[in-house]
């Protein structure tokens, strides 16, 4: 929801039907396709990857803007800055629609950890924008979780990361789309089926990157955050 939320609240609309239901349009290849769709687009049946020709005729009256990543990815940053000086010192943008946190330190000043994501929640609702949240051992994880997992805020509890993984689709790696489309062709479904499998098969056939995403996100494996400067 980053590319809408960050378009109604630079208009400052604070209904999303106010002015009809919007999508977001870019470019895959030579098709047109919807990037982004407002939850009134989406309960109109829009999704992202629709092309935006079926979506006009779905629903007639539509707006549609352009795709603009860079603007996306500079209110992302000022977000992450935002955040930076309320929650921790560590914080950074994760393009197109992320922000990484950790929290490790920080969360007593907050009450907790599960005070901390609370809070944080009711920050991001009141200034207009759609989140999800998950707090894990690793900056993989909690990456899947909150692109994949349930609705609303999550809390894996320390060494609990690989249960938490075992259900989600193999995308919530962060695969490329070839890649999760190869493992599937070998019978593989979620994270749970790729934990535990012998390391070198999977290697020689798709490279070190998979087990280097798997291994990050079960904490095994650093990955380190560039945090974003503070300014003035």
């Amino acid at each position: 929801m980053w590319p809408i939320d960050r378009r109604q609240r630079q208009a400052g609309v604070t209904s999303p039907s106010a002015e009809g239901p919007l999508i977001i349009a870019g470019r895959v290849g030579n098709r047109r396709v919807v990037t982004a769709a407002c939850s009134v687009a989406r309960d109109l049946g829009l999704r992202v990857g629709m092309t935006v020709s079926r979506a006009q005729a779905l629903v007639p009256d539509l707006r549609i803007e352009a795709d603009d990543a860079s603007a996306d990815a500079a209110a992302l940053e000022r977000l992450a800055l935002w955040l930076l000086q309320r929650v921790a010192p560590i914080v950074s943008a994760d393009p197109p629609d992320g922000i990484v946190i950790d929290s490790t330190g920080a969360d007593h000043l907050h009450g907790g950890e599960a005070a901390m994501l609370e809070a944080l929640a009711g920050k991001l609702a009141l200034s207009g924008i759609t989140a999800r949240l998950a707090l894990a051992d690793s900056w993989g994880a909690a990456h899947a979780l909150a692109r994949h997992g349930a609705d609303g805020v999550i809390i894996v509890p320390p060494g609990a990361s690989d249960a938490a993984l075992a259900p989600l689709p193999l995308e919530a790696l962060r695969l490329p789309a070839a890649t999760a489309a190869g493992l599937r062709d070998l019978g593989f479904e979620t994270i749970g089926d790729l934990i535990g499998q012998p390391r070198a098969p999977l290697t020689r056939r798709f490279g070190k990157a998979l087990c280097r995403r798997l291994d990050q996100a079960r904490g095994r494996a650093s990955e380190p955050i560039a945090p974003c400067a503070r300014r003035g």
